[in-house]
């Protein structure tokens, strides 16, 4: 793991439960465009992962809340959430779910999933995290299995990466890393597994750019 990561991962642990509180109140601002966001997101989840048969064992890296994990339920997966700060896991825990705390670059995957759904995780990743976790799930997932992640499309920023507190939701009080991905960068990654890209798209942002999506399959 690097050390930005490692620090990142410290500052959740210290200040995950105002992050918490600032998506409520980021939402809270305007809750038609939060209601829309959210159907939106749902609606994706359900295309992306309909290949893989109700009652299959899916994972979410990264929960937080544990509303996507929720979510991922209600669709007939047998669902793991998962977040490595303790206020993470005790929200997710308020939502009706027993997640586990998990590091996806340090800690092994101890079994088998059809599904990986990764949200907003690989923004605190550098290049090197990245790749350990697209081979870390190629490897963790059953054959036709599914896994999605978004990454913060570089063209977008000024910046390659850089250490902030962003305002709004995101607002923590203490500087997070943050790294923002070329697309071709991502896909030279994906081309070291044996993953089929099945799903690509840029979305969010002024421009509709925003944030690099993608759907792989095993």
């Amino acid at each position: 793991m690097s050390l930005e990561n490692k620090k990142t991962l410290e500052a959740y642990q210290k200040t995950a439960s105002q992050y918490l509180l600032n998506s409520v109140e980021h939402n809270e601002l305007d809750m038609a465009k939060a209601e829309r966001k959210k159907a939106k997101l749902e609606d994706f989840i359900k295309r992306s992962f309909s290949t893989i048969p109700a009652g299959s064992k899916v994972l979410e890296i990264g929960s937080a809340d544990g509303e996507n994990a929720k979510y991922l339920e209600s669709l007939g997966y047998k669902v793991t959430a998962s977040d490595v700060a303790d206020d993470f896991i005790e929200a997710i825990k308020a939502n009706g779910l027993e997640p586990i705390k998990f590091n996806v670059i340090e800690d092994k995957f101890l079994e088998k999933y059809f599904g990986i759904f990764c949200w907003r995780v690989f923004v605190h990743f550098t290049k090197e995290d990245a790749l350990t976790v697209i081979r870390k799930t190629y490897d963790a997932l059953e054959k036709d299995g599914i896994f999605i992640f978004n990454a913060i499309n570089r063209e977008t920023r000024s910046v390659d990466e850089e250490w902030v507190d962003f305002p709004g939701e995101y607002h923590m009080g203490i500087d997070r890393y943050y790294n923002y991905f070329n697309q071709a960068d991502l896909d030279a990654m994906i081309a070291q597994t044996g993953y089929e890209i099945v799903d690509f798209h840029k979305e969010g942002g002024d421009e509709n750019n925003k944030w690099l999506v993608y759907v792989l399959k095993k």
